[in-house]
């Protein structure tokens, strides 16, 4: 950890030890505690997956953003068909509409729609052959549910929660018995966000590759691939964010060896060659090309902070989510509280519509009249698969709870920054053993020598 910080950053601990020395109150790690650095910068759960893969392709992700290309079309319509099967919808009508729905990115590629409700076909139909397994019936189901963590400062849309389990659906094949690792990463980081909400989190994930269905090979073509989560691998995806976040909170630029990825095998081996050798930077892939004028560097670099600090604005509009009261949001016109309901039909999708109340002193907009609210699916409906799908569960840390309890100096080699420490509270959850143990000692006082960490 100590290779991560730098002086001035902000570290919180949850779950530490507190003992006194020679008068002054110190915290100690112990098997269980949670260190989050720089606690205020929301990860995606998907950088952190492209962070595992490689640092300097999440990096390139930046610059690049999400290309309109035929594979993620077809990813997107996938997901949406993979939500109307667990609301109970049939596979035909719901691979019609959301084909239908996709036409304008589909005419833009000029991609053939018969050619690509075919392939969706083949991808549900994989997906449908597992949901109608009888081990699944009596599964609470939830799909598509966003999950934003201030305890971690993580956010990510799990794309499926079976019983309280994270499911994450992936369109590629994979004819191995154990999942991708960076996928097994991914859905880790939602058991971690999932297991904020529970007294105990996820012991189990899934990863769905809906392309084993439709190939012939050898191998393990089950699309499903269960993998067992330890308190080791939620201590490691942690870890992955933590690395994650003190990068972007020094605007840094990740070379590549960080991470173990061979460049050789990369796909965005050139790019990454090409931009590092027009910005002039260091990569494991290597340099091409010359650099750009030095005032066109500076151009970039400037433009590239301005980026990164609307980005940090859009982090601290997601923490007014907890820091802000209902009443506070609704008096910025960024919430609707306290909505009486009339009535409610169903839609022809499946999800239901409510209509609320007028209500003499409309507290939460400057609307003209009270708006439908809409949910994505039934409170409680039943899906042909015997599963239901359920209202949003609720943090009890939501909005209510504090970072921390105590500041102090963190022991960083200069001495400076803040720690964050909630004392550790005795535990109702099963203990489980764990095959990394990670222990770090903190000491407080500016006198003392920086610690040791040990794993």
């Amino acid at each position: 950890m100590r290779a991560v910080l730098e002086p001035g950053m902000e570290v919180a601990a949850y779950g530490v030890e507190s003992t006194e020395y020679r008068g002054r109150e110190q915290y100690e790690t112990v098997a269980g505690t949670r260190v989050v650095v720089e606690p205020s910068i929301i990860v995606d759960v998907t950088d952190v997956r492209e962070w595992v893969q490689c640092p300097r392709q999440y990096y390139l992700g930046k610059l690049q953003g999400t290309p309109l290309a035929e594979p993620v079309v077809l990813g997107t319509i996938v997901h949406e068909v993979f939500g109307d099967l667990l609301r109970g919808q049939s596979l035909e009508p719901a691979v019609d509409r959301r084909v239908r729905e996709a036409g304008l990115e589909l005419g833009v590629l000029g991609a053939d729609a018969d050619a690509i409700r075919d392939r969706v076909r083949e991808h549900a139909g994989a997906i449908r052959g597992w949901l109608e397994q009888g081990r699944l019936a009596d599964d609470e189901w939830r799909s598509e549910q966003l999950l934003i963590s201030d305890r971690y400062g993580l956010k990510g849309r799990a794309d499926a929660v079976r019983g309280g389990n994270p499911v994450e659906l992936k369109t590629g094949k994979n004819t191995d018995r154990e999942p991708r690792f960076p996928d097994k990463v991914q859905a880790t980081c939602y058991a971690l966000l999932l297991g904020e909400l529970d007294e105990t989190s996820p012991e189990t994930a899934t990863l769905l590759y809906t392309k084993n269905a439709a190939i012939d090979a050898e191998g393990d073509l089950s699309p499903a691939k269960e993998f067992s989560i330890g308190d080791g691998l939620l201590a490691y995806v942690l870890r992955l964010r933590n690395e994650l976040a003190a990068m972007e909170a020094r605007t840094g630029v990740p070379t590549g060896y960080e991470a173990d990825a061979i460049c050789e095998y990369c796909f965005e081996q050139d790019t990454c060659m090409a931009v590092a050798g027009r910005l002039d930077q260091e990569s494991k892939a290597g340099q091409v090309g010359p650099a750009v004028p030095e005032s066109q560097q500076t151009y970039f670099d400037r433009l590239y902070a301005a980026v990164e600090k609307e980005r940090r604005a859009v982090d601290r509009e997601y923490a007014k989510l907890w820091e802000h009261s209902a009443d506070e949001r609704a008096a910025e016109d960024r919430a609707l509280i306290g909505l009486e309901p009339t009535g409610t039909r169903r839609l022809a999708s499946q999800a239901t519509a409510t209509r609320p109340a007028a209500r003499p002193n409309w507290p939460a907009s400057r609307r003209s009249e009270p708006p439908a609210a809409r949910s994505s699916s039934p409170p409680t409906s039943q899906s042909s698969f015997g599963g239901s799908t359920s209202t949003p569960r609720r943090s009890a840390r939501t909005g209510c709870s504090r970072r921390f309890t105590t500041r102090c100096s963190l022991a960083v080699p200069s001495g400076r920054g803040r720690f964050w420490a909630t004392p550790r509270q005795p535990s109702t959850r099963p203990r489980r053993r764990s095959s990394r143990t990670t222990t770090a000692r903190t000491r407080p006082s500016a006198e003392r020598s920086p610690p040791r960490t040990t794993r």
